[in-house]
């Protein structure tokens, strides 16, 4: 997971290096001087790359039938590298808004199979490809833009469940419609060269086939269908004055803002769950297979640093800078196993995060263009949660450490304050769990999860 948002960071990286002089279009003075604005308006087409995350649910309908089906359910996360492209158009107006629609279409890179915890039922998701069509609504801050977005969205999903006696896995595949919803920053590297940074959560609905795990007539196999899309990307204004790529060394945007100095700031968001539960296969009486329980909760914290700008360089002008931040993170993950329900619940419980990492990247000017990594520490609960009282189950408590990696963009509003839009993938290690003490079925819960989040942060001063 970290290779994808390093490479959507690296991405990020690359097109703010490379950033060219703009050409601004100045207001006509009234009683003030000039003041440099920045045309959005028109249509666009572009580039992007990042990171595609899936939370499919699987469950037999309606469950409790003897011989098809059980309660309980299983949970699919997967991870994957998106790419596609873009194209859209954007109508500026008072000047500072801005409305558009954005269309896209991408591959997903989702291809998650395996076999169900103690059960060995194979159950698997793929993704292949995805597309939305979105409206857009923005503030223009000078060369940058902070928007929201929503509209229609579809997936390509290839969906297989099965495998026990005497029945076979069964697959398969359908285009199912639903929404996407998101947010992101834009930044300007020329008159006509964007850089942005967005997320989206596309949510198509379930989709129904009828095969079972015995191969029951008459009870079908539901999938719930949901993904999180984080990607970085590049994209190009079509209003007839061509540029070619932005040249090395160029000189930076104009900016009021200096990032040399402290700040601290407040940021808000939310994470999800990467948790995967293993039982190992080689153990005696050791269950095999394994679980991956979802869950995502809000996020909302703080954060101070310190910026350092080493000035210009041959390939552009480059930062370094130093982070810390406390968060609350409230995600609640958990999957009663499929034909255990009632003593083999997996939790895991998320209830603050704190982070320490370095940042570095390269300046436009008026934006910073980041990749981080760190040291993080996570308030967690995991393990075993059985809903019958006679199995007591082995959740614990504990603040878990580990790293955090990510990237991201922020631009500035004014002089003293600026907005960000980033990604973290936090790995905090992982910790075996019985089903109850002295039992022979545990699983080992590897704790994994992700977090995207915006951010204002003030400037408090140039040291």
């Amino acid at each position: 997971m970290r290779n994808f948002i390093l490479g959507s960071a690296a991405l990020l990286l690359a097109a703010g290096a490379a950033g060219a002089a703009d050409m601004p279009v100045k207001a006509m003075p009234v009683k003030a001087p000039p003041v440099v604005m920045y045309d959005w308006n028109g249509f666009y087409i572009g580039g992007f790359y990042g990171s595609s995350l899936q939370e499919t649910k699987a469950h037999t309908d309606p469950p409790g039938v003897v011989g098809g089906t059980h309660a309980g359910m299983v949970h699919i996360n997967g991870q994957g590298i998106t790419f596609g492209g873009t194209v859209g158009y954007n109508w500026q107006f008072l000047p500072a808004w801005l409305v558009g629609v954005e269309a896209d279409f991408g591959d997903m890179g989702l291809d998650k199979t395996f076999k169900d915890w103690d059960d060995l039922i194979l159950t698997g998701s793929k993704a292949t490809w995805y597309s939305t069509l979105r409206g857009r609504f923005g503030y223009v801050t000078g060369p940058s833009l902070i928007y929201a977005t929503g509209g229609a969205a579809w997936v390509h999903v290839t969906d297989t469940f099965g495998g026990g006696a005497p029945g076979i896995a069964t697959a398969n595949s359908s285009t199912p419609a639903g929404f996407a919803v998101g947010g992101g920053i834009e930044t300007k590297l020329s008159r006509n060269w964007t850089a942005k940074t967005e997320y989206l959560f596309i949510d198509v609905g379930s989709t129904n086939f009828g095969a079972n795990v015995f191969g029951l007539p008459g009870v079908p196999t539901t999938f719930d269908h949901t993904y999180h899309v984080i990607k970085t990307g590049l994209n190009y204004k079509l209003d007839g004055n061509w540029e070619g790529l932005p040249f090395f060394g160029a000189p930076l945007l104009p900016s009021n803002h200096s990032w040399q100095g402290l700040y601290a700031g407040i940021n808000v968001g939310g994470g999800m769950s990467l948790v995967r539960a293993i039982g190992n296969p080689f153990a005696p009486g050791g269950p095999g297979g394994e679980e991956n329980p979802q869950g995502t909760g809000a996020s909302a914290g703080g954060q101070v640093g310190y910026n350092y700008m080493l000035g210009r360089t041959p390939i552009g002008t480059w930062f370094v800078g130093l982070e810390g931040d406390i968060s609350y993170l409230g995600i609640h993950s958990q999957v009663d196993d499929w034909f255990d329900t009632g003593f083999a619940r997996f939790e895991a419980d998320t209830s603050w995060l704190g982070t320490v990492r370095a940042r570095a990247g390269t300046t436009t000017g008026p934006a910073l263009l980041y990749m981080t990594a760190g040291a993080a520490w996570v308030g967690l609960k995991d393990g075993f949660a059985p809903t019958i009282a006679v199995v007591p189950g082995d959740l614990a408590s504990r603040t878990a450490f580990g790293y955090a990696v990510g990237g991201g963009t922020e631009v500035a509003i004014n002089e003293r304050w600026s907005a960000k839009v980033e990604s973290l993938f936090v790995d905090v290690g992982h910790t075996n769990h019985q089903v109850f003490p002295g039992g022979a079925f545990y699983a080992d819960f590897k704790d994994r999860f992700m977090v995207v989040r915006a951010g204002l942060n003030l400037k408090l001063g140039d040291w």
